[in-house]
């Protein structure tokens, strides 16, 4: 592997700079050694990994990366900016006018894997310019995108059943409190405990100069799911008594959204941010396409302030001005397909760990659960961490995980090719089930568990291991609320002596 040493750092416009970084070529290696040239190299800082701060464990993280992507990727990149630049542009705008009718706008979350689409396809391309790319791995990239967006369109146009057929009415007796009131009491509380139980424990994360909202979870890995999915569920909850029950929210839910407001401003995680938006308008777009309410139309002046948002994010957190900060987010939108610049390689591949996609893909949620009834499962790992580990040993952190590399590592040319198909048409018909949710004609829970399905599904074409972790655990936590809440108002009711309260039945 590569040896490097830095004999100095000098610190400008809050980016770290090597002065003179020398890498020694190993016959082991796979890239040639660089020296870095200027400041602007370290941008790819900020592309291969999620520390913004300039601290010796950061520095560290830095170097190794470094090591591996500045010669011909950055470096590359910064040489030839407008050539790239402009056909990054050209890629992306193929993506979006071809998935225009796949994706229902700029907040849903089918837009950014679009976005990463079209990053993985020019990381393709640049591997193949370089002469770096092995034509069986461009020939499984070229079919898989094939065949994701064929399964794509085919599952939108398979026959879906209507979710909800009668209309439920939320009714109180004047005096009673309906089974959504006791969910959204059992979800809010949760939270909260969970919240506290996570700065306890962790802390906050946004204040951790080590650590990023990834690293800062090491071996607490099971607060982190409980965390994400409880905040989910909260944010799904508020939606809904919001925008579809149309009531008001009372002093503790209020209290609670302040709580909320403080978790996603000092979590660290820029998605987690997008997925405040992007529930919202998961929530609201099955009221537009039922007429429930009227189609929102954001103006260009806000869109433009949206785009500029993650390069103000890198102006403040990095101390960088307007030039280099649009740069930087540049190129971390271009290696966002980190994984085939660094894994499309016969070596890499050989090095990755698991074998078993049936472990893969089901263990998160069920390999824990089972795990903790004393079986011995040893959990996997995403597969973009051993990707990273090739070259720099450290397990901390990782490329971003794609469907295609999946693809051929679990099933070859041929078998990624159907896996691809499968995707597409799981996906492609969720979606098009979801234009179906009519959210007057179905309970509370029908609802919540559809928006948290689909916010969760477009997941499948990144990592089908981050998709199981992030769907199982959230609609876990629903069902498991819905059935307290179900049962405590029976209680009540028997309590009470009251006469029955109409709660919203469940689909």
């Amino acid at each position: 592997m590569y040896k490097g040493s830095s004999s100095g750092v000098s610190w400008k416009d809050g980016c770290a700079c090597p002065l003179s970084l020398k890498i020694e070529y190993s016959p082991h290696s796979v890239h040639p050694s660089v020296t870095p040239k200027n400041c602007a190299s370290s941008a790819i800082f900020l592309m291969f990994s999620n520390f913004a701060r300039c601290t010796e464990f950061s520095k560290r993280a830095y170097q190794k990366k470094l090591r591996v992507a500045t010669e011909f990727f950055v470096s590359s990149i910064l040489d030839n900016w407008l050539r790239y630049g402009t056909i990054y542009a050209i890629i992306v705008c193929v993506y979006l006018l071809i998935y225009r009718k796949v994706y229902w706008g700029i907040f849903d979350p089918m837009f950014l894997t679009t976005l990463n689409l079209a990053a993985s396809a020019f990381c393709v391309y640049f591997l193949y310019a370089d002469d770096k790319l092995k034509p069986v791995y461009g020939m499984s990239f070229v079919g898989t995108e094939i065949s994701l967006f064929v399964g794509l369109l085919t599952g939108s146009f398979i026959p879906a059943f209507r979710i909800g057929k009668q209309r439920n009415n939320l009714l109180k007796n004047g005096k009673g409190i309906t089974e959504f009131d006791l969910f959204v009491f059992i979800v809010c509380v949760a939270y909260v405990i969970v919240e506290a139980i996570n700065l306890k424990t962790v802390g906050i994360v946004l204040l951790d100069t080590e650590n990023n909202h990834v690293s800062a979870y090491g071996g607490h890995g099971i607060i982190r799911a409980f965390l994400v999915s409880f905040r989910t569920l909260v944010i799904l909850t508020i939606y809904y008594k919001t925008l579809v029950l149309k009531q008001r929210l009372n002093a503790l839910e209020i209290i609670i959204c302040l709580v909320l407001l403080f978790d996603l401003a000092t979590t660290g995680s820029k998605s987690g941010i997008f997925t405040f938006f992007a529930l919202y308008f998961l929530t609201i777009y099955p009221l537009m396409l039922h007429g429930q309410i009227k189609k929102i139309n954001i103006p260009w002046p806000l869109l433009l302030v949206l785009a500029a948002f993650p390069i103000g994010v890198v102006m403040v957190s990095v101390g960088a001005n307007a030039s280099s900060a649009l740069q930087q987010v540049g190129l971390r939108l271009m290696a966002s397909g980190d994984i085939f610049l660094l894994g499309y390689y016969d070596d890499v591949f050989a090095s990755i760990q698991e074998s078993s996609f049936f472990k893969y893909a089901f263990y998160p949620g069920w390999g824990t659960i089972l795990k903790n009834l004393g079986f011995e499962i040893v959990p996997p790992e995403p597969v973009g961490v051993d990707v990273f580990a090739f070259y720099s040993g450290s397990r901390t952190s990782g490329a971003n995980g794609r469907y295609n590399y999946l693809a051929y590592h679990f099933f070859g040319l041929w078998g990624g090719f159907v896996y691809a198909l499968i995707i597409g048409l799981l996906v492609g018909y969720l979606r098009h089930l979801y234009t179906k949710l009519d959210a007057s004609k179905v309970g509370y829970f029908g609802f919540l568990f559809m928006v948290t399905l689909i916010s969760c599904s477009s997941r499948l074409i990144d990592d089908i291991l981050l998709f199981g972790n992030t769907s199982f655990w959230a609609i876990f936590f629903l069902i498991f609320c819905t059935i307290v809440a179900k049962i405590l108002n029976l209680v009540l009711r028997a309590l009470l002596i009251e006469p029955p309260i109409i709660s919203q039945q469940q689909s």
